[in-house]
């Protein structure tokens, strides 16, 4: 019986220490199911906050041992091929272990990609896309010239919401905090650019004409979600929907009962889970022409192949990277 990798954690720490390749069989599909040999897969932040045990609360903590990978891309190579065709390239969403030589999965969840798509930026480029779009719903009624403030700008997330605020018609000003990020986004972001400091709410509103944002948009928490709060309007949200300090996020009690800031948290599967089917397959199709129409890069820093994951989460969680890492077989 043929065997492959697949990438395993069964506890938790520092992720390249805990990470563990295993050979398996082949999974074999059954009717109506798709054998999809992976191509490419990000190490995304998620993957990694999931390796030290610090994704979720309560029962949406992942239970151990868990198969890796979350997001990808693939080909499918045998199964149900009449429905769909063999070397079709597949974005693969919310089927589990996609960081294993093949995954099977359901003919009718097949979400295709045109063939002439760039397998890297595809592998990286659909779950960013709907959350951002999602967030952008979920905290505050946006409209046209509304201002937007967010950090963490040189990320994935980053570009790929500086590229939808353009298309919306909004203000956004990207926060980084060095000048490195910030010479990266040099001729690349369609926002203004700052680097995050003390001063902060005082060069923001100058970059926007002296105008509040309506939202603020945190990957970061600590200190860096209390110096966006000082950029809003009366009455306007941060949304919170990253861990990348690892700090407990700040907020001045003035800002929340006299200015009627709040601060809430973005979470995409609670988020889809509040969607009608209909809503998520436009959701899906927006951020596939986003895809398609090359509205972001996202920089690629480093590839590795599936022997070499630990290796792979180290690189990821370096700070300072100026791109993504991707997994390959």
């Amino acid at each position: 019986m043929p065997l492959m990798r697949q990438v395993v954690q069964r506890r938790t720490g520092r992720p390249a220490e805990v990470v563990e390749v295993v050979e398996v069989p082949v999974p074999t599909p059954g009717p109506d199911e798709l054998l999809v040999q992976l191509d490419a897969a990000p190490v995304n932040p998620a993957e990694l906050l999931m390796f030290e045990g610090r994704y979720g609360y309560g029962p949406s903590r992942p239970s151990l041992p868990r198969l890796a990978g979350i997001e990808g891309v693939g080909t499918v190579v045998g199964g149900a091929t009449d429905r769909v065709a063999e070397g079709t390239p597949l974005a693969l969403l919310g089927i589990p272990g996609l960081w294993s030589d093949y995954v099977v999965i359901p003919a009718r969840r097949a979400l295709v990609l045109p063939e002439d798509i760039d397998r890297q930026q595809a592998s990286m480029g659909l779950v960013n896309p709907q959350a951002v779009l999602l967030l952008l719903e979920d905290h505050v009624g946006l409209e046209p010239g509304d201002v937007v403030v967010q950090n963490a700008a040189n990320s994935a997330f980053g570009r790929v919401l500086d590229a939808i605020a353009r298309r919306r018609g909004l203000t956004l000003v990207n926060v980084v905090r060095s000048q490195a990020a910030a010479d990266a986004l040099a001729g690349v972001a369609h926002g203004a650019v700052a680097i995050d400091g003390p001063d902060l709410p005082e060069r923001f509103l100058e970059l926007t004409g002296g105008r509040p944002a309506r939202l603020a948009v945190d990957a970061v928490g600590g200190g860096s979600t209390n110096r966006l709060a000082h950029c809003l309007a009366t009455g306007g949200v941060v949304s919170l929907y990253g861990l990348l300090s690892g700090r407990p996020a700040v907020l001045d009690l003035d800002l929340v009962v006299f200015h009627g800031v709040r601060l809430e948290g973005y979470w995409t599967p609670r988020s889809m889970s509040r969607r009608r089917p209909e809503e998520i397959r436009t959701l899906f199709q927006e951020s596939l022409e986003l895809l398609r129409s090359e509205a972001f890069h996202v920089p690629v820093e480093a590839t590795y192949g599936l022997d070499d994951v630990a290796a792979a989460l180290e690189h990821a969680a370096q700070e300072g990277r100026r791109g993504k890492v991707l997994l390959t077989r």
